[in-house]
């Protein structure tokens, strides 16, 4: 039955002629040589127009975030009052409205702030205004509490600046002094008419509002800004005021930072200003053009690896054409993304990056085998038809593969999910659009380069490598030539090979145990740092401001001729200060930024009135803190002694990590007390810790096991506290575990469709298994290289596994297509095995050492992209050498299988094996490699069992 729906399959991919429908479609471009040009021409000129012209260029994907804030004042200098009367209250509304799932407060003398967290769906920015309506018409606050409800928008600040520009005196005039001038500026810039910005304003340091206790209206400042720059082998720091600049929805950042510059240059020569400097502190644009220049460069850097590898292992004109086929393709992509409402942004780039050693498979298999035809077929169009038909499914097998292992990325929920998302859209795009590529444009190119008259037959077609080719694959295929027409021999030689490749899987896993885990840790180096500023309890905004300029100093001296500029962005307050610091690019310095957060940290070691943490700042979430919660409703007190307590064992405790190394604690603090917090109306304090070591997912985890040791619910209850008053949250880091959950759980589901898919292109369900092996194969290369260069598994390193899948199957189905392929032409399956090895090891070894060539740089030059490109390196290496050496062996195995096991027994065979790998993963990770085994000894002993009954 099953055999009969393959066959039907199949029947329906071919013409009457028998011709499968990627040949004719091969062969239809191909006889069309000029609607075939016109075309390509025009795909061309419309990619190129897209990237440097259609494409807007973002520093993110415009994404909608389920946040919002609800701050304002509230004059009675006094925090429990505030938290009582408004934030209690406020927070106990929100809490009843639909689509509202977390509440977080914080309640300052004069000031609170509400962060409100929705449903997955809601749009934040119309319950936000319909929420600030509400709480108006209600009267939910005080007469004189002033509140307003903004959704967060993605942007440099949580209002969602595009730009923010730092305005600064030359006497280093007050904030109070300068907040009238950057108005006056603020109100300049807005009369230039610039047509891509919506709004300018003041971030404003003050508020005004009516003390509810005189009934008199009073200003009081809620925040405060610095400016720092590197000024005539100087640094220098200004009291600030940071003015604000949102752009218009879907605007082109390069073009808005022009535009801004431009203005602020008239805003100088304005003499009314000439005693004030108002300079660019944030924008998206230099990061934008780092990415495009790192994507520009690894196109080049992948056009002159596939020249090379390609010009060595093929032919000089046969590399040529894969070039010309990346930049088409690569131009196609760049139209899609047009087409379809994305940017060039952070998320694109780096998709488009991942994308190039991807696309290269398509177009050099279908290049190799025009290549080989051409010296045994008399025409072009007979080379065109029969290297079609010999890879047409295997290219459509391997792109289909490769395509559905980045489908799991769209199926990522909340923010990651929103903002991951192009990743899979832009990359599946590349893959298919590369197929296509390597159908209809490959051949016609080929006609020019390829097949012109003088360079069909085997006179003359010189290749340079085919002799050590050759040479390789006999030395492979000796072992099995010399144990071929001898069951035992072949046994012998089976059993040895497939014992090879177990001990790599075995290994790999030996050595993963050494690899830490953090969904995403810090790079290994940065172009930007964060210092943190927590400051002691009771500091008024005067006292903050001067703790912040002492701070400043101290980092302008550490830092050295490496720092840019720095700002705050106009969000400094009395509990915290976050400076943003600009430092020489790393391919400029000898320095890495990890040792200079060293240095920051060490330099502020007893630092007094504030605590100092520094960090340097990555694409991604921001790294996560240790963070313990104490329900305070039933005992303030009782709760911050409980902290404390909690502090110092942290800051004692000997934590291990499975290997025995010991977790060090950077710092541990305990919330202001001050300042009144509370989530979901419910009262608390708060303890937490950030740590030196960046393996941030194992950190947090063996923290929250420490302090459950140290503190179980009879010692929180001995404090006069609810035993169940403790509890634990890691923000963002929760979440991206979860995310990081799903993909796990998909990853079984995206093999079973893989497995579908490839079973019925091969007509085989034991085949799609054979041809899985080159997922374990890629095992030792991925860790042995994750181990060697200090990289953790990540997100990252995630990212590079998935890409890896298709890339490494690719191999795998070459090498089976081809020996199938030698099978039906009458050969036994030692012959077909090293037929399918001597001529599919062009191909294999040419894509695969393309890749890897073209990701070296990246490797060496990009901290970004180096967890990335190692996974891919090292899993290529070491998944195309077991493909090599041990592969064609494990393909006898299974014709060996298929020849004495009926369909019945394989399916039999399977189920039995899923079960096992389930059962032995549970008591060790490592025993489920020999399930397989297990279950063909099971099935056997089962048969003979039953016959010895019989």
């Amino acid at each position: 039955m099953a055999k009969s729906v393959f066959a039907k399959f199949r029947k329906k991919k071919t013409n009457k002629e028998g011709k499968p429908a990627a040949q004719r479609l091969s062969l239809f471009f191909f006889d069309r040589t000029r609607f075939t040009a016109l075309l390509w021409v025009a795909l061309i000129l419309f990619g190129a127009l897209s990237y440097t012209t259609f494409l807007k260029r973002e520093g993110f994907p415009s994404v909608q975030t389920p946040y919002a804030f609800a701050q304002g004042t509230y004059l009675v200098n006094d925090a429990t009052r505030v938290d009582n009367e408004v934030s209690k209250p406020l927070s106990d509304f929100l809490l009843k409205q639909d689509g509202v799932k977390l509440v977080q407060s914080q309640s300052f003398d004069n000031f609170y702030t509400v962060v409100i967290s929705y449903e997955e769906g809601v749009n934040a920015e119309t319950k936000s205004v319909a929420l600030k309506q509400e709480i108006t018409d209600k009267k939910i606050l005080p007469e004189n509490a002033q509140t307003k409800v903004e959704a967060y928008k993605f942007g440099f600040t949580p209002r969602g600046d595009s730009m923010v520009v730092a305005f600064y005196g030359h006497e280093n005039q007050t904030t109070a002094e300068l907040t009238p001038k950057a108005r006056e500026a603020a109100e300049f810039l807005k009369s230039q008419n610039l047509s891509l910005v919506q709004d300018v304003s003041v971030i404003d340091p003050f508020e005004t509002a009516t003390n509810p206790i005189t009934g008199q209206s009073e200003t009081t400042q809620k925040s405060f800004d610095s400016y720092g720059k590197r000024e005539n082998s100087q640094n220098q720091f200004h009291n600030s005021v940071s003015i604000g600049v949102v752009a218009k929805k879907g605007a082109d950042n390069l073009e808005l930072d022009k535009q801004v510059r431009a203005a602020l240059d008239k805003l100088h020569e304005k003499s009314e200003f000439k005693e004030y400097h108002a300079v660019v502190s944030a924008s998206f644009a230099p990061q934008i053009n780092d990415q495009i220049n790192e994507l520009q460069k690894s196109l080049l850097e992948g056009l002159i690896a596939v020249l090379i590898v390609g010009s060595i292992v093929i032919a000089i004109r046969a590399s040529l054409i894969t070039v010309i086929a990346m930049i088409t393709v690569i131009a196609i992509v760049n139209a899609i993304l047009f087409i379809t409402g994305y940017s060039l942004n952070t998320i694109t780039l780096f998709a488009l990056i991942l994308g190039l050693s991807l696309i290269v498979d398509d177009t050099i298999i279908m290049v190799e085998a025009i290549d080989a035809q051409r010296k045994k077929q008399k025409t072009p169009r007979q080379v065109v038809s029969v290297a079609t038909r010999k890879i047409s499914r295997a290219m459509v097998a391997a792109t289909s593969t490769a395509a559905l292992s980045f489908a799991p990325l769209l199926f990522v929920s909340g923010i990651l999910g929103s903002f991951i998302r192009s990743i899979p859209i832009t990359i599946i795009s590349a893959l298919i659009t590369s197929l296509f590529v390597a159908l209809i444009f490959i051949p016609f190119f080929a006609k020019f380069i390829l097949l012109r008259k003088g360079q069909l037959g085997e006179k003359n077609v010189k290749e340079f490598s085919a002799g050590f080719e050759a040479a390789v694959a006999r030395f492979v295929s000796a072992p099995m030539m010399w144990a071929k027409g001898s069951s035992k021999k072949l046994i012998s030689v089976g059993v040895v090979a497939v014992f090879i490749g177990i001990g790599f899987i075995a290994a790999s896993g030996f050595i993963m145990q050494k690899v830490t885990f953090n969904i995403f840790p810090p790079s290994k180096d940065s172009n930007q740092l964060m210092v943190t500023l927590k400051f002691a309890p009771d500091t008024t905004i005067e006292q903050a401001e001067s703790t912040t300029d002492k701070a400043n100093q101290i980092l302008g001296d550490t830092i050295g001729s490496n720092f840019v500029q720095t700002a705050y962005y106009g969000q400094g307050t009395v509990e915290s200060a976050i400076a943003y610091i600009d430092i020489t690019k790393y391919t400029e310095r000898d320095i890495r930024a990890p040792q200079i957060v060293e240095n920051i940290n060490s330099a502020f070691s007893g630092f007094q009135g504030a605590k100092v943490d520094a960090n340097q700042a990555d694409v991604g979430p921001p790294a996560a803190a240790f963070s313990a919660r104490i329900d305070s409703s039933q005992n303030r007190d009782a709760a911050i002694k409980l902290a404390n307590d909690m502090a110092a064992s942290l800051n004692k405790a000997q934590i291990k990590r499975i290997d025995g190394s010991t977790v060090k604690i950077k710092s541990v603090s305990v919330t202001n007390p001050s300042i009144h917090t509370r989530e979901n109306n419910k009262p608390y304090i708060e303890v937490t810790a950030t740590f030196v070591d960046t393996d941030t997912t194992t950190l947090v985890t063996l923290a929250q096991q420490s302090i459950e040791k140290d503190y179980p619910k009879d010692k929180i209850a001995s404090y006069g506290l609810d035993k169940n008053a403790l509890s634990f949250n890691f923000g963002q880091e929760d979440e991206n575990q979860d995310s990081f959950k799903t993909l796990a759980m998909a990853f079984p589901i995206l093999l079973c469709v893989i497995f579908v898919l490839l079973a019925f292109q091969f007509g085989s369900l034991l085949q799609p298994l054979l041809i899985f092996m080159a997922i374990p194969f890629s095992l030792f290369g991925i860790t042995l290289g994750l181990f060697i260069t200090d990289n953790p598994f990540s997100f990252f390193a995630m990212l590079g596994f998935f890409a890896l899948i298709g890339l490494s199957i690719k191999n795998t189905i070459l090498l089976t297509d081809y020996a199938n392929q030698a099978r039906k032409a009458g050969m036994g399956p030692v012959d077909a095995a090293h037929e399918a090895l001597a001529e599919r090891f062009r191909p294999l070894i040419a894509t695969s050492l393309t890749a890897v060539f073209s990701l070296i740089p990246l490797a060496i030059t990009s901290p970004f992209w180096e967890g990335l490109a190692v996974v891919l390196i090292g899993g290529l290496l070491s998944s195309t050498f077991l493909v090599i050496v041990i592969f064609p062996y494990y393909y006898l195995a299974s014709e060996f299988l298929r020849s004495k096991v009926s369909r019945k027994g394989g399916l039999s065979w399977i189920t039995l094996t899923v079960i096992l790998i389930v059962l032995l993963s549970k008591i060790a990770a490592p025993a489920a490699l020999a399930a397989p085994i297990l279950a063909a000894i099971l099935l056997i002993g089962g048969k003979k069992l039953k016959n010895f009954r019989g």
